[in-house]
């Protein structure tokens, strides 16, 4: 078999297979019954064999072909409505017409055949048809039935009479109400469901808002008050600054830490408020600003290349130790044709840019000259800084280089790192355009 089937829709169709199996044999029996039958009329001798036959053919394209089950059902449906249908009518005015005949004499069983017809139409059908389709085949079958009772009502007193006014009205009718309860029923779930999906989707969405949010926090402050603290460390047990000096750069630092602190809490806050609504929380942890370490926010709006430049020349002007060494400085960000790119994407491209300069100027002792680019080429477009420093040093991954593997994952492209023979860090991060 060469389709793949849902759970539902093969369930559905295992089922469809079990009533044409049985279809066939109820039918091959009544068409030998009414073989052996003396003056059998010839409506007998000719509608159970035609309908065991086209069940037949059903049952051997539903087994084969699995991805014809809606086919099947509609065929399937068409021909018991017409078998069924086709005997009450026929009786129905053939006893109207003559005066020997009698409808309760003469009708053939198909009373528990409707039933299973309806049955069948509860099982297949969509609620959207199943309510409409059940009225038709009511009014189909029993309209004959009970139209021909209300002109001759003698017959009511037989037994067979009984059965067949019982059974095509109270009973339809109760099946029919039952088929409206469950439509209703089917209709009050699959809203539930519906709604519990939504719910779970927005608290996915909102884990994700978060976890970007939390990823952001994490960024700022790594390239500002704790790149100012590892710079203020060193530079204490190298007993490299003075009282004085040691003050300022503490004075400094609150100030990041501050800022940071304001800048979060004003998240938090607008989070706070909004939360009601997940459009606007996601509004909220996606702003139209990115702040930098130094406490400068830019406007992610503006193109790519130019917040890049913004990053760059903004970067390089904080009081980091190795870029008071650089004496060279080589930038050219060319304009990306990505027109796709998210806030969320410049903003973590800008904050990768801000890192990878930051590690230049805490870690590149004796740099004298640095490089930064970015450009396309080979349907990439390329960001890569490059310095003449003294290399990295041999250590575990830092939270910064996972960080950046994580990011070169979520666009798609890659990140890499390494030290040059001649001395000094190439440092690349490279995506589809």
């Amino acid at each position: 078999m060469s389709a793949i089937l849902d759970p539902q829709s093969k369930l559905k169709r295992q089922m469809v297979l079990v009533v044409l199996i049985l279809t066939v044999v109820g039918t091959t029996i009544a068409t030998i019954i009414h073989r052996l039958e003396l003056n059998t009329h010839p409506l007998h001798l000719i509608n159970p064999p035609l309908f065991a036959i086209t069940s037949l053919i059903l049952l051997i394209r539903l087994y084969t072909k699995p991805e014809s089950l809606q086919q099947v059902i509609n065929l399937s449906l068409f021909q018991s409505v017409m078998f069924v249908v086709m005997p009450g009518w026929f009786h129905s005015l053939k006893a109207f017409t003559s005066s020997n005949i009698t409808l309760v004499d003469n009708l053939p069983p198909i009373s528990s055949v409707s039933l299973m017809l309806m049955t069948f139409m509860l099982i297949t059908l969509r609620p959207q048809r199943l309510l409409k389709a059940t009225i038709l085949v009511w009014i189909g079958v029993a309209g004959p039935i009970l139209t021909y009772f209300i002109f001759h009502p003698e017959e009511l007193y037989s037994l067979r009479g009984l059965d067949l006014i019982i059974s095509f009205g109270p009973v339809m009718g109760t099946q029919t109400a039952l088929i409206f309860l469950h439509n209703r029923l089917q209709s009050m779930v699959e809203s539930l469901y519906a709604e519990r999906l939504q719910y779970y989707a927005q608290i996915i969405e909102r884990q994700s808002v978060r976890q970007k949010a939390l990823e952001q926090a994490f960024t700022q402050i790594h390239n500002g008050p704790l790149q100012t603290l590892a710079l203020l460390q060193r530079d204490v047990q190298t007993e490299q600054i003075s009282q004085t000096e040691f003050l300022q750069r503490l004075n400094s630092l609150n100030s990041e830490i501050r800022a940071v602190g304001h800048s979060l809490t004003d998240k938090n806050n607008t989070v706070s408020k909004s939360i009601s609504s997940l459009e606007t929380l996601e509004s909220a942890t996606s702003e139209n600003c990115l702040r930098l370490g130094e406490g400068t926010s830019i406007d992610l709006n503006l193109p790519l290349h130019n917040l890049l430049h913004e990053v760059y020349s903004l970067t390089l002007k904080r009081n980091l130790t190795c870029f008071q060494t650089i004496r060279v400085k080589v930038r050219n960000f060319a304009p990306i044709t990505q027109p796709s790119l998210t806030l969320e994407m410049k903003r973590d491209l800008c904050l990768w840019l801000e890192e990878a300069l930051c590690n230049v100027g805490k870690h590149a002792r004796g740099v004298t000259r640095i490089v930064v680019t970015g450009e396309e080429r080979g349907g990439n477009y390329i960001l890569k800084v490059q310095d003449n420093g003294c290399g990295l040093k041999p250590g575990k991954e830092q939270e910064g280089t996972k960080h950046s593997h994580l990011l070169a994952k979520r666009l798609g492209g890659k990140f890499h790192r390494e030290s040059l023979p001649k001395g000094g860090v190439i440092c690349e991060l490279s995506w589809k355009v």
